[in-house]
C-alpha cells in the first residue's frame, strides 16, 4: 500500500513466544504467532474464539478467499469499481483480513484473532494509488449499513477529509467500532482517518513493548498493537508482514473477541476498556493492548480478587514444599508453576519497585493479587498440577525478580 512499511518473508521468519496455553491451535504457523501472545488474545480463546455474529469489515483492496479464510467471508462491495467483486487484486487487504480472522485449529496456515468472526470485504483501493477519502467515506456508511460491528481501516492519508470525518461519526452514532493505523511516518504527523476523535488509532510495537521506528507517534495515538504479523497471501501462502497495516488488524480481532462474549456491550465501552488496561508505551498517549486485561475489566473473565498482603512467607515446619524462581521481567511474562492440592501462596519480589500484579490460572477461573511495593503476595486453593501464572509489571527497564512459592507436596 501507499507509504505502508510491507515485508512479505519467508514464513519461518518469525520467533516463537510466549507458553503454551490450554487451547493450543494445530495450525503450521502457529508457532511463529507471537501476536497473540504477547497481547493475550490467546488467552481468551477458552472463552470463545469468535462468533460469526460479529462482523468486521475490512475498508481496503479487498479480500481473497483463500482457504484460511474459508466461510469467514460475508458479501462486500467494491467502491473502485462499483460492483459486488471484491475479489483483492493487490493482496494486501488479504493479509490483514488474515490477521483479524484466519481460521485457526483446523491444521491450516495460520490462526489469526478471532477465528469465528466473519469478515466482510470493503475494495476501497487497487493498491496502486492511494484509496480516495470518498471512497473510504462510501465504505464506511455502506459497512455500517450492511452490519458491520467493526470497521478496520488499514490505510492512511495526508489529511483530513469532511465527508471521511461525517462518516466515521455515523459509525461512532451507530454502535460501530473504527480502528485505524496510525501510520508508517515514524513522525508525530497525525494520519486520516486515525485521527479522528472516535477512531481508535493504532500504532506498531515490536515483542518488547516497544514502538517499531516506522511506526508514526505522537499524543494523539490511542493505542498499540503488534506491528508485524503472520498473513496469508493468496500467491505464496504463509508470510510474515510489518507494517502499522496489521497492528489495527489485532486490534479489530481482539474487539471482535469481545463482541463475541457479549453481544450487548457498546463500541465506546470496548474502546474505553482496551485504552484504559493498555501497557503504556514510550512515544504515544495510549500503550500496547491487554486482550485479557481488557476482558477483565468489562467483566467477561470470571475472576477471584485478592487484596496485597505483606505476610511473611510460610515455612517448612507447617508441612509445605518452598521453591524459588529468579528471572528477569520487562512488562509481561508468563511462568508454569507446580503445587499440590491446597492453599498455594505465591509471593513476587521485584529487585525495583513496580506495580506489578499477579494472575494465576486455576481451573477456568482466574486468581489475581496486584500490588506497588516491594513485594506482591497472592493466595489460592489449587488441586496438585501445574499452572499458568502471568506476571504484569508496568513497562520499564526490565528488572529483576524472585518468586517464592509454598504450597503442599505435590503428589
Amino acid at each position: 500500500m501507499p507509504g505502508a512499511v510491507l515485508a512479505v518473508l519467508a514464513a519461518a521468519a518469525l520467533v516463537s513466544a510466549g507458553a503454551a496455553r490450554a487451547l493450543t491451535p494445530d495450525d503450521p504457523a502457529w508457532p511463529r504467532e507471537w501476536g497473540p501472545r504477547v497481547t493475550r488474545a490467546a488467552d481468551i480463546w477458552d472463552k470463545t474464539t469468535g462468533d460469526p455474529r460479529v462482523v468486521v469489515a475490512v475498508v481496503d483492496t479487498g479480500v481473497a478467499p483463500v482457504a484460511d479464510l474459508q466461510g469467514a467471508l460475508v458479501p462486500g462491495w467494491n467502491f473502485v469499481d462499483n460492483n459486488a467483486n471484491t475479489e483483492d487484486t493487490e493482496g494486501h487487504g488479504t493479509w490483514v483480513a488474515s490477521v483479524v480472522a484466519a481460521r485457526g485449529n483446523n491444521n491450516i496456515d495460520a490462526a489469526g484473532y478471532c477465528w469465528g468472526c466473519s469478515v466482510m470485504p470493503i475494495r476501497v483501493s487497487d493498491g496502486h494509488a492511494p484509496a480516495s477519502t470518498t471512497n473510504i467515506a462510501h465504505g464506511i456508511v455502506w459497512a455500517v449499513d450492511h452490519g458491520a460491528r467493526i470497521i478496520n481501516i488499514s490505510l492512511d492519508g495526508a489529511g483530513s477529509d469532511p465527508e471521511e470525518q461525517a462518516a466515521v461519526g455515523y459509525a461512532s452514532a451507530h454502535n460501530v467500532l473504527v480502528v485505524a493505523a496510525a501510520g508508517n511516518s515514524g513522525d508525530i504527523t497525525p494520519h486520516y482517518p486515525a485521527a479522528y476523535p472516535s477512531v481508535l488509532a493504532v500504532a506498531g510495537t515490536d515483542e518488547q513493548n516497544v514502538l517499531y521506528s516506522w511506526s508514526t507517534r505522537g499524543d494523539w495515538v490511542n493505542i498499540a498493537a503488534p506491528g508485524c504479523a503472520t498473513v496469508i497471501d493468496a500467491n505464496i501462502g504463509v508470510a510474515s508482514g510489518c507494517g502499522s497495516s496489521f497492528a489495527p488488524a489485532a486490534i479489530a480481532g481482539i474487539a471482535g473477541l469481545l463482541f463475541s462474549i457479549d453481544s450487548s456491550l457498546t463500541a465506546a465501552g470496548v474502546s474505553e476498556a482496551l485504552r484504559s488496561t493498555a501497557h503504556p508505551v514510550a512515544g504515544i498517549g495510549g500503550g500496547t493492548v491487554d486482550a485479557f486485561a481488557a476482558a477483565r475489566a468489562l467483566k467477561l473473565i470470571d475472576t477471584t480478587t485478592t487484596t496485597t498482603t505483606t505476610s511473611t512467607a510460610p515455612s517448612a515446619a507447617r508441612g509445605l514444599q518452598v521453591s524459588m524462581i529468579n528471572g528477569i521481567v520487562a512488562g509481561t511474562r508468563v511462568l508454569g508453576v507446580r503445587t499440590g492440592s491446597g492453599t498455594v501462596e505465591i509471593r513476587f519480589r521485584p529487585v525495583a519497585t513496580r506495580s506489578c500484579e499477579l494472575e494465576l490460572q486455576v481451573g477456568r477461573q482466574v486468581v489475581v493479587a496486584t500490588g506497588s511495593l516491594r513485594a506482591v503476595t497472592l493466595h489460592a486453593r489449587t488441586n496438585g498440577g501445574h499452572h499458568r501464572l502471568t506476571v504484569v509489571c508496568t513497562p520499564g527497564e526490565p528488572t529483576r525478580f524472585q518468586l517464592t512459592i509454598a504450597s503442599p507436596a505435590a503428589d
